[in-house]
């Protein structure tokens, strides 16, 4: 805590941020397998706009499934 209430948004920001690189760079969550990184190969590799990017890829797939 970096607060005397709590955690200011910036550190919950630091803490999500250290949490996520941790999931990504293990490659699971505690109820998933490892997923090995050749299972990503021929995907899209999104480095900017991401959230932007994102929606667009999972727009287009739902397109494609209607």
């Amino acid at each position: 805590m970096d607060l005397t209430q709590g955690y200011s948004p910036e550190r919950m920001l630091a803490i999500l941020k250290d949490r996520c690189r941790y999931l990504i760079e293990r490659g699971s969550t505690l109820n998933n397998p490892h997923i090995p990184a050749s299972y990503f190969q021929g995907w899209e590799r999104i480095t900017e706009n991401h959230a932007q990017r994102l929606r667009e890829l999972v727009a287009e797939v739902l397109d494609d499934k209607a």
